[in-house]
C-alpha cells in the first residue's frame, strides 16, 4: 500500500492526513459527487450555516476511525497492524458513497418505490447500503484504485453479512461508531448550536477491544461520563436540529414533490431514480447485473441541486405543476404552514391513538384525510400534508433508549467485568421503547396557505376531521 501522505484542513478536526490512495479515491467522480449532497438536506432553511455535505463528513469519519484504531493499536500492538488501520480508513471513507439527493430523504423514497408494499414476506434490505456496494463493485475508478481484497473488505464492513466477531466493523458501523462521533460535532458546528458537543478525546482514549461480548468495541468505565455526554448530545441534536419544525416540513415537502414527479411526471430518469431494480424470475445473473449498472449510472447523475433544477426550472421535462410549485416554494422558503395540531398527550383516548396511527400508515386513508382538509382550506389536496413528527426517515436515531444504549459495552476495571452502558445511565435520561404508542407525540397538519383568517375559522373543523378517522 502507498504510505506517503497529504494534508487537508477540516473545521472540526484540524489537519487531516490522507494517503495518496485515499486522495485518489477522494478525487474520483463518485466521491466528488458527495460535495453536492448536503448532510442535513434543507436544514439550512432554519440553520443558515448547515450547508456542509456528505463529502466533508466522510473524510471526518475516516479521521476519527483512524484515531480509534491508533489508540487500540497502542494498547494491543500484536492484534492490530498498519494494514488493519488502512482498511478501516478505506471503509470509513466510502461508507456514505451511495447516498442520494437530500441524504436520508432518498432512503425513504427508495424504500417506497422499490418494494411491493403488499409483499409482506419479502425481507427489505437497506437499499442505500446496496447502492453503496454496487458503486464500490462497479465504478471503474474505484476498481483501479482498490485491489480486490480492499474492495471485499469495505463491502463486508458495509453489508455485515458475515456475523463474525470483528472489532473493525464496530468502528465503521455500531452504536459506538466513528460516523456518529463525527456527525454530532460537525452538524452542531455548522448549525451554529452547542447541543452536539461532547468529549471526543476522552471517548477515543477510553476505547478498548473485548472478547467477552458480541460487541468487540467497548469503552472503559473511565469514559462513561464522556459517553453519557455523547448520548445526551445525540438526544439534544435530535430534538433541536434534526427534528426542528422547519427541517421536518421541508423534508415532507421534498418527499411530496418528488412523489408527485415520480408518479405523474414524464421524466423517465426521475422515475427510475428511486426504483432500485429487483431480480425477477426471468432475469439471468447477467441481465440483472446490467439492470443494476443502468440504475447506478442514472442514480449518480443526481444530487440536491440537480433534482431542484429539474423539478423547478427545466421546462423541457414533463413535471406536474403541483410538484414544480412545491419545489419553487422550497427554493424561496415559502414553506407550508402548520394549520392544526393534535397533541396526543392531551388526548387520552387509546382508540384515537390507534386510529391516528393506522391513518398515518395507510396511504388511502391519509390521502382521503388530506383531501377532506384541503376542501376546508380551499387548497389542492397535494398541498396538504398530515404528519406525525418526528419523521422516521431521519435516521439519526432516537434519544437515549434502551434498545441502542444496551448494545454499548463498558469494561469495569474495578470489577474486571463487562456491563451494558444502560446500567450506568441515569433513569431520568431513559426514553420508553419506540413501540409505546405514547411516543406518537402529535399529529400536525401543514398546508400551502397564508390566509390566517380561513385557517383560524377551520381549525375546529380540521380537528373534527382528524378525530373522526
Amino acid at each position: 500500500m502507498k504510505t506517503d501522505y497529504h494534508e487537508m484542513r477540516d473545521p472540526i478536526h484540524g489537519f487531516i492526513k490522507i494517503s495518496t490512495q485515499e486522495k485518489e479515491l477522494i478525487d474520483t467522480e463518485v466521491f466528488q459527487r458527495l460535495r453536492r449532497i448536503r448532510q442535513l438536506a434543507m436544514a439550512f432553511l432554519v440553520y443558515p450555516g448547515a450547508l456542509h455535505t456528505r463529502f466533508d463528513h466522510s473524510i471526518g469519519v475516516m479521521h476519527i476511525a483512524a484515531r480509534i484504531c491508533n489508540k487500540l493499536q497502542e494498547s494491543d500492538p500484536k492484534r492490530i497492524d498498519a494494514k488493519d488501520i488502512a482498511l478501516v480508513r478505506l471503509a470509513a471513507l466510502l461508507h456514505d458513497i451511495g447516498h442520494g439527493p437530500f441524504s436520508h430523504v432518498s432512503e425513504h423514497l427508495l424504500d417506497e418505490f422499490t418494494y411491493d408494499k403488499t409483499d409482506k414476506d419479502r425481507v427489505r434490505e437497506k437499499i442505500h447500503e446496496k447502492i453503496t456496494v454496487d458503486i464500490i463493485q462497479t465504478d471503474p475508478e474505484i476498481k483501479t484504485i482498490l485491489c480486490d481484497e480492499e474492495r471485499d473488505f469495505v463491502i463486508e464492513m458495509i453489508e455485515g453479512k458475515e456475523k463474525k466477531w470483528d472489532w473493525r466493523r464496530d468502528i465503521v458501523s455500531s452504536e459506538l461508531d466513528a460516523d456518529k462521533m463525527d456527525y454530532l460535532l460537525r452538524d452542531s458546528y455548522f448549525a451554529g448550536v452547542k447541543y452536539g458537543l461532547y468529549d471526543l478525546e476522552k471517548i477515543i482514549e477510553s476505547c478498548l477491544i473485548t472478547e467477552r461480548s458480541n460487541t468487540p468495541l467497548a469503552i472503559s468505565s473511565k469514559g462513561i461520563y464522556a459517553l453519557e455526554q455523547l448520548l445526551l448530545a445525540r438526544h439534544h441534536m435530535t430534538q433541536q436540529v434534526y427534528w426542528h419544525r422547519v427541517s421536518l416540513i421541508s423534508t415532507e415537502m421534498i418527499i411530496r414533490g418528488l412523489t408527485l414527479a415520480i408518479i405523474y411526471g414524464g421524466n423517465a430518469e426521475m422515475k427510475r431514480l428511486y426504483q432500485y431494480p429487483q431480480k425477477n424470475e426471468e432475469d439471468s445473473d447477467q441481465s440483472y447485473e446490467i439492470k443494476k449498472k443502468d440504475f447506478i449510472q442514472n442514480y449518480l447523475k443526481y444530487h440536491d441541486e440537480k433534482v431542484i433544477d429539474v423539478l423547478k426550472n427545466d421546462s423541457q421535462v414533463d413535471v406536474p405543476e403541483e410538484a414544480r410549485d412545491i419545489f419553487n416554494r422550497l427554493y424561496n422558503r415559502n414553506l407550508f404552514k402548520m394549520v392544526a395540531e393534535i397533541k396526543l398527550k392531551d388526548e387520552r383516548d387509546p382508540i384515537l391513538h390507534s386510529q391516528l396511527d393506522e391513518m398515518l400508515t395507510d396511504k388511502q386513508q391519509k390521502h382521503q384525510l388530506e383531501a377532506d382538509i384541503a376542501k376546508c382550506l380551499g387548497v389542492e389536496a397535494t398541498h396538504v400534508i398530515v404528519s406525525n413528527p418526528p419523521i422516521r426517515i431521519l435516521n439519526y436515531g432516537a434519544p437515549i433508549d434502551k434498545s441502542s444504549t444496551e448494545k454499548i459495552m463498558v469494561y469495569d476495571e474495578d470489577q474486571e467485568g463487562l456491563r451494558s452502558m444502560i446500567d450506568y445511565i441515569n433513569e431520568l435520561f431513559l426514553i420508553r421503547p419506540s413501540t409505546d404508542v405514547s411516543t406518537l407525540k402529535s399529529v400536525q397538519v401543514y398546508a400551502a396557505t397564508d390566509d390566517k383568517e380561513v385557517t383560524e375559522k377551520q381549525k375546529n373543523n380540521i380537528h373534527s376531521i382528524l378525530c373522526s378517522t
